[in-house]
């Protein structure tokens, strides 16, 4: 009798759990969201370039280098948290597949949509960058990119989102919390590495003088290439430490600990930052540590804010996977052409051009996804 007690009480436990699992919203998540949505969008609609305008390069460079180009490291990390939280008691192979699913319709709707939109409106494939003539290269290059456009987020997603769950699927065979943790740290100390080879390699190439190598030349060519899922790597450790440290209950209060972890991760992203305006030539790619410590950063703020956010604030978070998609089709698609600043007004103000355009892109985009919110066929892909 007391056995059959205490198994319906672990019964009535992990119920219980998987309903808090469900019903738990992380309220910081939905700041990062909101902030890094228009943060996109500023940056697709040429928001940033009023600082050139002003003859403020440095300033645009620093926009798009240091805050446009966290917010994809970011939605990865919020992404792999929410699946490894998420995924911890439930069953994983059917939410694995779910996920999965999900994404893959995401990557097909999304992807195939623009790519007809676009050879619709662009003059055919030539509008696409490498995909002038049909090779099995140019082929595979157009599938990981998403149509060498920002949806190449999807496939990335998938990618790194199948290696998640077997590195679930893996830590669940090693009972130790504490050896999970160690794993983890060396294996996001491996792909970090992996990641300061791909940031460093021009350099390299540059003092050695290895151009001619073709071993080389491919890894120059991968590192450099915006779309390398490769680069999403260490995001697949740092999320989840952070949910181990979660549910360990070292993130629910203020602590010694933490604060030398938030410190320590502010000055990585600040050192890793110097260090690669001072030695890249481009920092417009993701393979760069600043990403990965700020990113992080960012992940345990959101974690342990407790402010709440407005109701503007949550609107565009729940909004802001469609404001990434739509908003594309606007400045990728049909709002692609320079600035002719033939009005008289514009020609006199040209930020004022850039300024209106990303407002109307911004207000087009969070109207449109708000409309396939309420369309039936349509709502599951936003």
């Amino acid at each position: 009798m007391q056995n059959l007690f205490k198994l319906n009480n672990l019964q009535l436990s992990m119920v219980v759990n998987n309903h808090k699992q469900k019903t738990q919203k992380f309220e910081g998540f939905d700041f990062l969201r909101a902030i890094f949505a228009i943060a996109i969008v500023a940056d697709h609609a040429g928001l940033f370039s009023v600082a050139t305008i002003q003859e403020l390069t440095f300033a645009t460079d620093i926009l798009y280098a240091n805050f446009s180009y966290v917010a994809v490291p970011v939605f990865f990390q919020i992404s792999l948290f929410l699946f490894y939280f998420k995924g911890k008691n439930l069953e994983l192979s059917s939410f694995f597949q779910k996920r999965i699913v999900k994404l893959i319709y995401l990557y097909l709707f999304w992807v195939s949509t623009f790519t007809f939109l676009k050879i619709l409106f662009t003059k055919g494939l030539t509008g696409f960058t490498n995909f002038d003539s049909l090779s099995i290269r140019n082929i595979l290059e157009f599938i990981i990119s998403g149509g060498n456009s920002p949806l190449y987020f999807f496939f990335s997603l998938i990618f790194i989102t199948s290696l998640a769950a077997v590195i679930t699927f893996l830590r669940k065979k090693i009972a130790n919390d504490s050896l999970q943790l160690v794993i983890s740290y060396c294996l996001l100390t491996l792909f970090c590495l992996l990641i300061l080879s791909f940031s460093f390699t021009d350099l390299v190439v540059n003092l050695i003088g290895s151009q001619e190598i073709s071993a080389m030349t491919a890894i120059s060519n991968i590192a450099r290439w915006n779309y390398n899922p490769l680069n999403f790597l260490p995001y697949l450790f740092t999320a989840s430490i952070t949910v181990q440290e979660f549910y360990q209950g070292d993130l629910q209060k203020q602590t010694l600990h933490l604060s030398k972890k938030l410190w320590s991760l502010f000055f990585l992203f600040l050192i890793f930052t110097l260090l690669e305006w001072f030695l890249l030539k481009n920092l417009f790619h993701y393979s760069r540590l600043s990403l990965v410590f700020g990113s992080w950063l960012l992940l345990y703020l959101a974690l342990i804010s407790k402010q709440k956010p407005a109701y503007t604030v949550s609107l565009v978070s729940n909004l802001s996977l469609g404001i990434y998609v739509t908003h594309l089709f606007l400045t990728h698609v049909f709002w692609i052409e320079a600035p002719n600043f033939s009005n008289a007004i514009f020609e006199l103000l040209p930020r004022l051009y850039v300024i209106v355009r990303f407002l109307i892109v911004l207000g087009a985009s969070i109207a449109i996804t708000y409309l396939l919110k309420k369309t039936k066929l349509l709502n599951k892909f936003v």
